[in-house]
């Protein structure tokens, strides 16, 4: 073999070396990536300082707060039936009116009655007499005045019961008109005119819904936070999207049979007259009051060891505080977090594998959510853009 001497001997020996190096050396593999959790901008919401209630719920009923039932006061004919069902009345308002002939029939007899026993009376005052002349003269024995004068005293009695049936059948004879107690409206009517009608049969309902009365039922647990002048408010369905409010008024000293359950009474102005009675409510006792409080969505908390967490997104990256529970806004789905949080700060929320502390996060592209938090303006095909400064404090 020829071998040509061409150049550098030294130089080609370095470009042989370095070539059969080049044969067997291992590719050193990339830096690995940093980790990275992608999430949707309606998983991104803000804190706030905002006013908090805490309440206690409950269903309800709501009630004119005075019902007043018309019963018959004696035995009678309706000569007519004045008032239908729905009608607004007055005060002293007739109702209804009764035959006038049966009334003074009535007067007569109880007049009649009070004669008799006058002279009934009569007549056993004389036997007292009588029989004491005797008892005296040695011509009777005691037992006979004593039957005298037990005659005399059921004669009384009779007299005072004439009397008192006398008076009645005047003022009855009087008062032919039912007149109603109070001013309201007319809820049921349950005679008609002829009907007789004996003494204590009910004839007509009459309610006054100027005040409505809610009658509600909480937990025995929850009477601590309960007492007379506790604001309520709820809620009635035929009036969506209206919020009523109050104040207990009333506690029933007892529970409910068969339940743990205490009704609880508030009285409600109804000047318009709009609320009637038998609607169903629902709603809650306000039970406390946070006017500023650090409030964060309920779905942002996460337990973790046994601690109440959430995760902050400040500058594109995930970051882990533990929290202390303040009061609860079960209306608003609302929690009052004690900590190192302030208002303006970004908390995740929902189900995000991989979320961890220091974690990259990235929100997927479209508009802002609710919270006002950005999320860049990619269009919505699954291209994440790397979250703004402006996602935490």
């Amino acid at each position: 073999m020829r071998i040509v001497r061409h150049g550098n001997a030294a130089t080609a020996l370095v470009l042989a070396v370095l070539a059969g190096a080049g044969c067997g050396r291992r590719t050193e593999p990339q830096a690995a990536a940093t980790p990275q959790v992608l999430v949707s901008a309606a998983s991104v919401v803000r804190v706030e300082t905002r006013r908090l209630e805490a309440g206690i719920s409950f269903t309800g009923e709501l009630a004119p707060a005075e019902i007043v039932e018309i019963v018959a006061r004696f035995d009678g004919d309706l000569e007519a039936v004045l008032v239908r069902e729905g009608e607004d009345v007055q005060r002293g308002q007739q109702l209804a009116r009764y035959k006038p002939r049966e009334m003074r029939d009535a007067f007569d007899a109880a007049q009649a009655a009070l004669e008799a026993a006058q002279a009934d009376l009569e007549v056993a005052e004389h036997a007292v007499r009588r029989a004491k002349r005797l008892v005296d003269a040695g011509a009777a024995a005691p037992t006979e005045l004593e039957n005298a004068e037990s005659g005399r005293k059921a004669a009384e009695a009779r007299l005072r019961a004439a009397h008192a049936g006398l008076n009645m059948a005047e003022e009855n004879a009087e008062k032919l008109a039912v007149t109603s107690p109070l001013r309201g409206t007319v809820s049921r009517v349950l005679v008609h005119s002829g009907d007789r009608t004996a003494v204590g049969d009910r004839l007509m309902t009459i309610v006054d819904t100027s005040t409505m009365e809610l009658s509600a039922t909480v937990p025995s647990e929850a009477l601590a936070d309960v007492q007379p002048g506790t604001p309520i408010e709820f809620h009635l369905d035929p009036f969506p999207g209206e919020t009523f409010t109050g104040r207990v008024d009333r506690i029933n000293p007892t529970t409910e049979p068969g339940t743990r359950q205490v009704r609880v009474y508030t009285r409600l102005p109804n000047p318009d007259r709009k609320l009637v009675g038998g609607l169903f409510a629902s709603g809650r006792i306000i039970r406390a009051v946070k006017e500023r409080a650090t409030a964060a969505p309920v779905a942002a908390l996460r337990q973790e060891g046994g601690e109440q967490v959430v995760y902050r997104l400040r500058n594109g990256t995930a970051e882990r505080l533990a929290v202390q529970l303040g009061i609860v806004d079960e209306a608003a789905g609302v929690v009052d977090l004690d900590g190192s949080l302030a208002a303006g700060d970004s908390l995740l929320t929902g189900v995000l594998p991989g979320l961890r502390p220091g974690v990259r996060v990235r929100i997927l592209a479209g508009t802002a959510n609710g919270n006002g938090t950005a999320n860049g303006n990619n269009t919505a095909s699954g291209t994440a853009s790397p979250a703004p400064a402006a996602a935490g404090r």
